[in-house]
């Protein structure tokens, strides 16, 4: 049976289910705050692209467009927004001139080195504040979430 929240408690994984949505909502919580100290510099989506391009080292408009799931022109957009505030480069790729090469600049891999400072202390804060007994196996339950989830986003 659901609840008025849309909510199954009957389900038998339904507490973890609620568990695993307040998590998520901490996680979201301190990315919003981490953007938020490093001056707000980019949107939690524009934080998204440049996480992808930090990963990749390298790649093109097209498979940031596939990685968001949005039109290529959409992708676009958002990186000539990025590219304005000097966090990103965009370059003809010298294999095939249709395509452009995308990849960060040094603001960009400085803002990303500084929201992944904010998010990793908050992190630490908040495992902090769970009694030790209670922490035995979350780093292999996190690992096996994380892996579950598939390539990282912000």
């Amino acid at each position: 049976m659901t609840d008025a929240h849309g909510r199954d408690r009957d389900h038998p994984d339904g507490a973890t289910v609620e568990a695993g949505l307040a998590l998520a909502r901490a996680f979201t919580g301190m990315s919003v705050r981490a953007v938020a100290a490093a001056g707000d510099a980019v949107t939690v989506p524009q934080l998204r692209v440049l996480m992808l391009i930090a990963d990749a080292g390298r790649t093109n408009v097209t498979a940031v467009g596939r990685e968001l799931d949005v039109h290529p022109s959409n992708a676009t957009r958002v990186l000539v927004r990025l590219g304005r505030a000097g966090l990103v480069e965009r370059r003809p790729d010298p294999d095939d001139r249709r395509h452009l090469l995308v990849e960060l600049t040094p603001a960009g891999r400085e803002l990303i080195r500084e929201v992944d400072a904010h998010r990793r202390a908050a992190v630490a804060d908040l495992l902090g504040r769970v009694p030790p007994e209670r922490r035995v196996g979350a780093a292999e339950l996190l690992s096996a979430l994380a892996d579950a989830a598939g390539p990282p986003t912000p």
